[in-house]
């Protein structure tokens, strides 16, 4: 056995077959569009589908679709609807697998056309363990429409273990061709992508659904999660150019492309885009911040982090840190457990 090319202390042939088998879809339009209320302009939304194009990401997700009068037009972007016009201008279908998000509540089915009438290949549903009841139907709207159909469950962090289950064994039945597992607060550590990945390929891979994974990074974890992922077996993993993504970011596509070290993938078109994506984040502050991180410790959506972010007491974070931990009550440990609170 030969030295890793890399690293020369190391025998090569460490890395897992997986790491070779995993597929990569990027969101950077969708969960970028969260810092800029979906605000780029058409020609960088151009540019990122020529560099995945080029780069052999697998999917690039380009937003959202949202039924009209959703939100204000005036107030929002392009990509928060996904208006095939506007779809049109930026992508071109057959070159890259192609989706959009759907929310339960900002949707309805017949906002969503035929797969035929669409350059769009695929739909994430994204949904909330009491929405379910509206999702399943929506999902099944996007089966028979032709698109190949994902189920994104959100915050699990701070579902009870045995309404997970049951979500996880209703969606089993939905005949949905796959389901991430979210990390929305950032609050995941290694530790626990193993024990949930497990549970899903478990309930859902008997019914032959596929798995992926969505990360992130307010503890800075992101990445690592993401790993964990590929090593667990998912199916595909998100992840954004540079981590733009709402509060603290996502895993870096950048990062990503390099650990997979796959020869399918070329990471230079994406390191191009870097410098315009740097530049942003400069305005967006997007990224790791005392402030996100404190958020996904107590396992609470980052929005009161963001509120902090813009303002000039952004970190006083001894402050924010006691203001959390003194809505929980203890539960013997050394942390402080999570409340139950609005997830949206």
């Amino acid at each position: 056995m030969g030295a890793d090319y890399r690293i020369s202390s190391c025998p090569d042939g460490l890395f897992a077959d997986r790491r070779r088998r995993v597929k990569v879809l990027d969101c950077t339009i969708r969960d970028g569009g969260l810092c800029n209320h979906w605000h780029f302009d058409h020609a960088l939304v151009g540019r990122c589908f020529e560099a995945l194009v080029q780069a052999g990401v697998d999917y690039m997700e380009v937003g959202y679709r949202s039924a009209p009068g959703s939100f204000d037009a005036a107030q929002v972007g392009p990509w928060r609807f996904c208006r095939e016009d506007e779809l049109e201008r930026v992508v071109a279908p057959g070159r890259i697998k192609l989706t959009t998000m759907v929310d339960i509540g900002r949707i309805r089915p017949r906002d969503i056309p035929p797969k035929a009438d669409s350059v769009i290949d695929g739909v994430r549903v994204a949904t909330y363990v009491p929405q379910l009841d509206e999702a399943l139907p929506l999902v099944a709207h996007c089966l028979e429409s032709g698109y190949e159909t994902f189920l994104q469950i959100m915050a699990v962090s701070e579902v009870d273990i045995p309404d997970l289950d049951h979500a996880l064994e209703r969606t089993a039945r939905s005949g949905v061709h796959a389901v991430a597992l979210v990390d929305s607060y950032g609050a995941l550590y290694p530790y626990h992508v193993r024990y949930l990945l497990r549970k899903y390929q478990k309930i859902l891979g008997e019914r032959g659904i596929r798995v992926g994974a969505h990360f992130h990074n307010n503890q800075q974890q992101a990445f690592a999660n993401t790993i964990t992922a590929i090593d667990e077996g998912v199916d595909w993993v998100d992840a954004t150019i540079h981590g733009i993504g709402r509060g603290a970011g996502n895993c870096p596509l950048e990062l990503l492309l390099f650990y997979l070290d796959n020869p399918r993938y070329d990471p230079k078109p994406i390191l191009d885009l870097v410098d315009e994506f740097a530049t942003l984040r400069d305005d967006l502050r997007w990224g790791y911040h005392l402030p996100y991180a404190i958020t996904g410790y107590y396992n609470v959506h980052p929005r009161e982090g963001i509120r902090l972010m813009a303002t000039p007491d952004r970190y006083r974070c001894r402050t924010f840190y006691e203001s959390l931990q003194g809505r929980f009550q203890d539960r013997g440990g050394p942390r402080s457990a999570p409340g139950k609170h609005d997830a949206s």
